[in-house]
C-alpha cells in the first residue's frame, strides 16, 4: 500500500509539473483555482490522462537513458551531475573532459525532450473532455482535497 500511495504521490507530482509547464506555454492564462465539486466522470477523465502522463514519463525517460548509453554515460552518473547542478549548496562534482562534452550535447537533447514530452501532455489534456483550466484545477485540488484524492487513488487502483 505505501508503494501505491508513493506512486500517486509521484503521478500527482509530475502531474503538478506538467500542468505548470503547460501553463508557463500559455501566458495569458488566468490563475487557475483548485477545482471544486469534482464529478465521478471528470475524475475518471483525469485519471485516463494521468495513465497517458506516465506512459509519456516512461517513454521520455527510455529515450533519455538510451541517449546516454549512446553517449557513454551511466543514469545514475547523469543524475549526480545535473542535482549537484541544481543545488548551489551540493558539493560540485568534477568532470571529466569526456563529461564535460556529454553534458554539453545532452542540454539541446534535454530541451527537445521536454517540449516533446509537453506537446504530448497538451494533446494528451486536448484529447480529454477536460478543459486544461479544469485538468490543472483538478490537480491543484488533489493536493489539498483528501477526499477527492482518496477517490483518485480508488479509480487509479481500478
Amino acid at each position: 500500500m505505501k508503494v501505491f500511495i508513493k506512486s500517486t504521490n509521484l503521478i500527482i507530482a509530475m502531474l503538478l509539473l506538467s500542468t505548470a509547464a503547460v501553463q508557463a506555454q500559455q501566458m495569458q492564462m488566468p490563475q487557475i483555482a483548485p477545482a471544486k465539486d469534482v464529478t465521478d466522470a471528470e475524475l475518471e477523465q483525469f485519471v485516463e490522462v494521468a495513465k497517458e502522463f506516465q506512459e509519456i514519463s516512461i517513454a521520455t525517460d527510455r529515450m533519455l537513458i538510451a541517449k546516454l548509453e549512446e553517449l557513454g554515460m551511466s543514469g545514475q552518473r547523469f543524475q549526480e551531475i545535473m542535482m549537484a547542478r541544481q543545488n548551489p549548496t551540493a558539493p560540485q562534482v568534477e568532470l571529466t573532459p569526456l563529461e564535460e562534452t556529454t553534458m554539453k550535447n545532452m542540454q539541446s537533447f534535454l530541451q527537445e525532450l521536454s517540449a516533446s514530452m509537453q506537446q504530448q501532455q497538451i494533446e494528451a489534456v486536448g484529447n480529454s473532455e477536460l478543459s486544461e483550466q479544469r485538468f490543472q484545477g483538478i490537480a491543484m485540488a488533489l493536493q489539498t482535497d483528501e477526499e477527492l484524492a482518496e477517490r483518485f487513488q480508488e479509480l487509479v487502483e481500478q
